[in-house]
């Protein structure tokens, strides 16, 4: 018998006139967001584009993607930060779409084996990672991984 799991996420957005909302949701602290006019000198200060929002979420799933696979893996992981950048193109007859979707983790593990194994990884995660089963675009992920040495190795406390 096949095994299948589904999850909702829910989300609600309330407008709050000319170009800004709040996003919420049962499980997190209010976003603000809005896009500003693109007009000069008329930044939206605190207030996310949604477009970030998707770049931020690409690059959080990366990360759990991540870390799932290497505990799998027995690496452990020092360090991870990253960033991420999506650009997206328009034309005057055509509506605007994303072309690419880069995120650019910089890892740390204790080992030349370990940083193999986080290549590896890395390599497999843009066909199995969000946003690729639901939008159709492939992130591309372009990590950089270090060898670290450490004496001790404590593991990461785990999210609240």
């Amino acid at each position: 018998m096949t095994s299948v799991t589904i999850t909702e996420y829910e989300t609600r957005l309330f407008w709050q006139g000319a170009r800004g909302a709040v996003l919420t949701s049962d499980r997190a602290p209010p976003v603000p967001i809005g896009c500003p006019l693109p007009e000069p000198d008329t930044a939206n200060e605190g207030r996310w584009a949604p477009e970030s929002l998707l770049v931020g979420a690409v690059e959080g799933r990366t990360l759990l993607a991540f870390l799932d696979r290497a505990r799998d893996a027995h690496v452990p992981v020092l360090f991870y930060q990253s960033s991420a950048v999506a650009r997206v193109v328009g034309a005057p007859d055509q509506p605007p779409h994303l072309t690419d979707l880069i995120v650019r983790p910089h890892v740390a593990v204790s080992s030349e084996a370990d940083a193999e194994e986080a290549r590896r990884i890395f390599a497999e995660l843009p066909a199995h990672c969000f946003p690729s089963s639901i939008i159709q675009l492939t992130p591309r992920i372009e990590p950089v991984v270090e060898t670290w040495n450490v004496q001790t190795h404590s593991e990461s406390p785990p999210c609240p």
